[in-house]
């Protein structure tokens, strides 16, 4: 493998300018920064009739930024709030004008008198009340740009599949309305929220409240967002796909080239990083929990713990003993299946984007080690290792130091900090003939 390769430009998001904190569509915990895919197609120069795929394409950024460079673009992703702000991302310039109208015939004679939901999962953070004023927005728009006559539920792939960028947009505007209001409920981990325990600490709004704070979103974002070019749009060049990354509903040898971050190994819970905006889609109570156990990298687990596979390699088995050998509490029981659950998921992921490959098609990963306690979780080193019996052959690879990291979160880990390095590393794979 070759070390170090100066044209791999460091991924992280926050180091390009041009997407600050107040222009990205969704404050998601991204692997990576749009300017990194632009500079990793044209590292690996592919043609224009290339299909690009991001098994876990999150907020969109693979499939976004390929789209605008005449790349096919493909993204799957198993949470349903991720599809509908990726194809958020796609609104037309020829629709700008029609926004903040469109945004208007939504709200305009609400009257906020609609039966309220059996198990309403807004009311986690709202009060009833509040929560059926938020419920009437997402009902209306609903009922204007998804399904006229009757609310069509927007939780499965097919559903999904008829979704516009344009329906999704106004989805999109009130996620991050509903976001901001529960902002207060944001534990130290910005990727978990809290829900009260009482009546008396949830939210009330008014009516007139909910259609301002609604409005104002419709126009920020239609200020903020770099829409894409009318004259680029080709349907036909992007698929968004609510779908398993350990099984693609992809042909074999179908796919050009991968960009994807997988998800880190860090307990970062991916289901509850978007709680909020789940609840928005009225995905809560066993289907939240169905997702949030299927999601790589969930801190949930199952009652008994998988079987330490040798074709993950030596060093993940290395890692896995050190684990379950360490005195701490819990080590062998929830947090050894925790991690044999994470990697299980991994490989069989690895292995379908093998499966979906072209042969000599690249395949680029954005990983980040971590820790377990003091123990070194070298995930780059592992997903190589894994590599070996999946017809993946490592050819180059880069280090960055990751300033921050979500496993430094913890503050129970702050007696090992001294002891940790955290590091992102790219690493390029070219699939074998």
């Amino acid at each position: 493998m070759s070390l170090p390769y100066p044209e791999i430009t460091n991924p992280k998001r926050h180091l390009d300018s041009s997407e600050a904190e107040s222009r990205r569509l969704f404050p998601y915990y991204a692997g990576f920064s749009a300017a990194f895919v632009e500079s990793t197609l044209a590292t690996i120069a592919l043609s224009k009739e290339a299909v690009i795929l991001d098994p876990w394409n999150g907020s969109g950024t693979t499939t976004s930024t390929a789209f605008q460079k005449g790349f096919t673009a493909i993204g799957s992703d198993l949470n349903p709030a991720m599809i509908l702000v990726a194809k958020a991302g796609f609104v037309s310039k020829l629709d700008i004008d029609s926004l903040v109208p469109l945004s208007h015939s939504i709200v305009d004679n609400m009257s906020f008198l609609s039966e309220p939901l059996t198990h309403e999962p807004l009311s986690n953070w709202f009060s009833d009340k509040s929560a059926r004023l938020l419920r009437e927005i997402e009902t209306r728009i609903n009922q204007t740009l998804v399904s006229h006559s009757t609310y069509l539920s927007l939780d499965n792939a097919e559903s999904l599949e008829k979704l516009t960028p344009l329906a999704s947009f106004f989805y999109l505007a009130l996620f991050r309305v509903t976001r901001r209001l529960t902002q207060e409920f944001v534990a130290s981990n910005p990727t978990w929220i809290k829900v009260p325990k009482d009546d008396s600490s949830k939210k009330q709004l008014t009516g007139t409240q909910v259609i301002s704070l609604f409005l104002k979103e419709v126009e920020t974002l239609r200020d903020q967002h770099d829409f894409i070019s009318s004259s680029d749009f080709d349907t036909k060049r992007i698929k968004l796909k609510l779908s398993n990354a350990e099984n693609l509903p992809l042909e074999k040898a179908s796919v050009d080239a991968v960009i994807t971050s997988p998800p880190y190994c860090t307990r970062i819970d991916y289901a509850v990083a978007t709680y909020v905006e789940l609840a928005v889609l009225r995905i809560g109570g066993e289907r939240f929990s169905q997702l949030r156990r299927s999601l790589t990298g969930s801190s949930t687990v199952g009652k008994t713990s998988g079987e330490i596979k040798q074709e993950w390699g030596n060093e993940c088995s290395a890692f896995l003993n050190a684990l379950m050998n360490h005195p701490s509490k819990a080590s062998n029981t929830y947090y050894l299946k925790n991690h044999v659950q994470y990697f299980e998921s991994l490989y069989k992921s690895l292995s379908e984007t093998s499966r979906v490959l072209k042969p000599s098609a690249p395949c680029v990963l954005v990983v980040q080690n971590s820790y377990y306690k003091e123990i070194r979780n070298d995930i780059a080193k592992i997903i190589c290792q894994m590599s070996e019996s999946l017809s993946l052959k490592p050819t180059h690879r880069a280090d960055f130091n990751a300033t921050r990291s979500m496993v430094d979160l913890n503050k129970n880990s702050k007696k090992y900090i001294g002891k940790r390095s955290t590091i992102e590393s790219v690493l390029f794979f070219e699939k074998a003939l």
